[in-house]
């Protein structure tokens, strides 16, 4: 008899109350109908003596669920965040869910404020894209409130994540150019990051397939700040008296401010090729021919909101670790 799945109509007959009442409290919906808390308390009292009970398990903790996810991105500027935010943004409420966003500007002290800033509004997921350097953190969170990682993750890490897929991609658009080169420079941010790690990777491949030696010389990177792929270039030209013949850019910001430099100086763009990750619709409206790897911002953002989901409702996650492949926009030949 102990093993005999309750239901809503038997909890209801043990706390007095209607079985319709109890349905509303298990979804949510007890502000909604105006339901005393006492009678709530009743009631999430009695389900957690069965809570031992999977489906009882679910019904608590929807009950106490404030219909809120909680992301941490590092830069609001950035526009291909802005272009996932808003698909992420847009699937959550057509499934009655809010999303808070917070910045932590890339420091590491600021994600970690902005992330107890969240959890003390009480959401009931995490999502993050963080620059911190281990997963310690999210793992003490993880225990609380489920945590996924979108974009960058922890090599070895038991918590999830999303991402574009790198290596393969990146791999495919510097192949297709480099055999007709003698030079192909990577220009990045910090390449401990998961993302940019993976793009290096298949930056490195994509030259060993073109049959083009690398030169170590040819990768160029800084920790991230504001207009970093101006510094770069210029870094690249103080050094050599001239440009390279081409740049892949590791981030739509990086590519941003190599522009920057190539305007500022009158770089004509048959002087050289570009590349990049990441999509930014003005890139349709250059003077310059730019082929870019697009990720698949609204299948990003699905996969996220399955994650998370299933992550909050304590279901066992069909994959822990997804890829999402990427569009190769071609414009340059």
């Amino acid at each position: 008899m102990a093993d005999r799945k309750i239901t809503i109509t038997e909890i209801a007959r043990l706390a007095g109350v209607s079985p319709t009442t109890v349905s509303h409290i298990f979804n949510g919906y007890n502000k909604k109908y105006r339901i005393a808390d006492i009678t709530t308390q009743q009631v999430l009292s009695i389900a957690e003596k069965y809570r031992n009970q999977d489906h009882v398990n679910r019904w608590i903790i929807k009950a106490n669920q404030t219909q809120t996810i909680g992301i941490i991105v590092p830069d609001m500027s950035n526009y291909n965040l802005a272009i996932f935010l808003h698909e992420l943004e847009s699937i959550l409420r057509q499934n009655q869910l809010q999303l808070l966003i917070a910045c932590s500007h890339y420091d590491k002290q600021q994600e970690i404020q902005a992330v107890h800033n969240l959890l003390e509004r009480k959401v009931d997921g995490l999502i993050t894209i963080t620059s911190l350097d281990s997963d310690d953190f999210y793992q003490q969170i993880n225990q609380s409130v489920p945590v996924l990682l979108f974009d960058r993750y922890f090599t070895n890490s038991i918590l999830p994540f999303v991402a574009s897929e790198s290596i393969n991609s990146v791999c495919q658009l510097i192949s297709h150019k480099a055999r007709y080169l003698d030079e192909f420079y990577f220009l990045g941010s910090d390449i401990n990051l998961s993302a940019i790690n993976e793009r290096l990777m298949g930056y490195k491949l994509g030259l060993e397939k073109a049959g083009l030696d690398l030169n170590l010389d040819w990768i160029v990177y800084d920790n991230y700040k504001p207009n970093l792929g101006y510094y770069l270039v210029e870094k690249i030209y103080n050094q050599k008296c001239r440009l390279p013949q081409a740049i892949f850019t590791s981030s739509g910001n990086i590519l941003e401010g190599v522009l920057n430099y190539l305007y500022q100086h009158h770089i004509d763009k048959d002087q050289i090729y570009l590349c990049s990750y990441d999509y930014n619709v003005y890139l349709n409206f250059l003077l310059y021919d730019i082929d870019i790897i697009s990720p698949d911002y609204y299948s990003l953002a699905y996969h996220c909101f399955q994650q998370i989901q299933g992550l909050i409702t304590r279901l066992v996650l069909p994959e822990n670790n997804i890829y999402i492949k990427p569009n190769i926009l071609h414009t340059g030949y």
